[in-house]
């Protein structure tokens, strides 16, 4: 119930905005955003970004920062663009 709070209160902030770790800017429907947020340390999946209209790959890394004795829990998303899988389904060499 309280990850549950945690995730719609993140989700009410950044609208499903997501920022990757090249500070470049990505949206997703909110099921997508969901996945994204439940990912476990070091996975990876496959959404479609509404702002770019393509199908990316994301990886949720997960990593400890260590300063003036303090450390902190700090969550990167990597986000790279999926070369293998075409929205609509066909493979692009079969497209032309």
């Amino acid at each position: 119930m309280i990850l549950e709070t945690l995730f719609s209160l993140a989700l009410f902030i950044t609208s499903g905005n997501l920022i990757d770790t090249k500070f470049g800017l990505h949206k997703y429907s909110e099921q997508d955003y969901k996945e994204i947020f439940y990912l476990k340390n070091n996975k990876s999946t496959s959404k479609e970004c509404i702002r770019h209209s393509e199908l990316e790959d994301i990886k949720k890394i997960r990593h400890q920062r260590h300063r003036n004795g303090e450390n902190t829990t700090v969550i990167d998303y990597k986000v790279t663009k999926n070369e293998e899988k075409i929205l609509d389904g066909t493979p692009e060499e079969e497209k032309s």
